[in-house]
């Protein structure tokens, strides 16, 4: 089993980290290391990362174990609450990001012309709409985690990432004067990514129905995790995250167009290690999570993960 899903889902993940990366290009091709190029950077990744930062790793630790052991209507309960949970919260990140805006500018690209803030703040502001959507996403890839549907998975980055490049070669072809307008380039990348993000919901709400199971319910489970287990888990897969986007900014106070340099050498040097980690990881928590629930030999399936790893 891990040998197939493995070669299939390193195929789909290597497909969405060169198309990532290739979003990457395409942005330094239209805007190069400059103000507009720093304010773009900050607005594509904006979403993705908060949704990680407060829930992404967190929601695999918290909920593949207790779907591991939860029957159909109590999956599909704590499933509909987690939901909505995370939609309020993705709520009030974005009125929150929005209203402070100009103080969240300020310390994210410190290096920015002052003339050019104004243009951080509009960006932001169109960013944060996406949070809700980039939520929400991230509890349905889980799901799709759990259910070992792993075309659902990585296919869901690549609907996301061939939507911002065709945005961003589409900027890179207007005349420069107008590629490098940040008031064009800032309202067009902020529809294009709640584009991307909802076409990325939808894609993972086509996968999903395939996935229900019968007789399950759309109504809140008996129980779910405990919080303070949500609270570890959310800082457990968090703070490593936060480390690179405080990075980012500190880059950033090195003047105009650092942030997107930076970004760019970033993503380069990340890329081998997520394929690596994110690949083993997908592919062996869900199993060891069922092994441990019943459904297999524990110390079978770790001594599969740690092969694969």
């Amino acid at each position: 089993m891990f040998l197939k899903a493995g070669l299939l889902s390193l195929a789909l993940l290597l497909a969405s980290r060169v198309l990532g990366l290739l979003r990457e290009s395409a942005q330094a091709a239209a805007f190069g290391a400059s103000a507009t190029g720093d304010v773009v950077v900050l607005m594509l990744m904006l979403p993705d990362w908060l949704a990680s930062l407060v829930a992404g790793g967190a929601l695999a630790y918290v909920l593949l174990p207790h779907w591991a052991r939860a029957q159909p209507a109590e999956l599909a309960g704590s499933q509909y609450s987690a939901a909505r949970a995370l939609l309020a919260l993705g709520v009030l990140l974005a009125v929150a990001a929005a209203w402070l805006a100009g103080p969240l500018a300020a310390w994210l690209i410190p290096g920015l012309p002052a003339g050019q803030r104004p243009l951080a703040v509009a960006g932001l502001r169109f960013s944060v709409v996406a949070v809700p959507a980039a939520l929400l996403a991230a509890l349905w890839v889980t799901r799709l985690q759990h259910e070992r549907d792993f075309v659902g998975m990585y296919a869901a980055n690549l609907v996301v990432n061939a939507v911002l490049v065709a945005s961003l070669l589409a900027l890179a072809a207007l005349p420069w004067a107008i590629a490098a307008d940040g008031a064009v380039v800032v309202p067009a990348m902020g529809l294009a990514l709640l584009a991307a993000v909802l076409l990325r919901l939808g894609w993972l709400f086509w996968r999903l129905p395939a996935l229900a199971t019968a007789g399950a319910s759309p109504r809140p489970g008996r129980s779910g995790p405990a919080l303070s287990l949500w609270v570890w888990a959310m800082l457990s897969s968090g703070l490593p995250l936060a480390l690179p986007f405080v990075a980012r900014s500190l880059a950033s106070a090195s003047g105009e167009g650092a942030l997107a340099t930076f970004n760019y050498a970033w993503k380069l040097v990340e890329l081998p290690l997520v394929l690596a980690i994110q690949l083993a990881a997908s592919l062996a928590f869900p199993v060891i999570t069922r092994a441990f629930a019943g459904e297999g030999d524990p110390a079978a399936a770790v001594r599969r993960a740690f092969a694969l790893a």
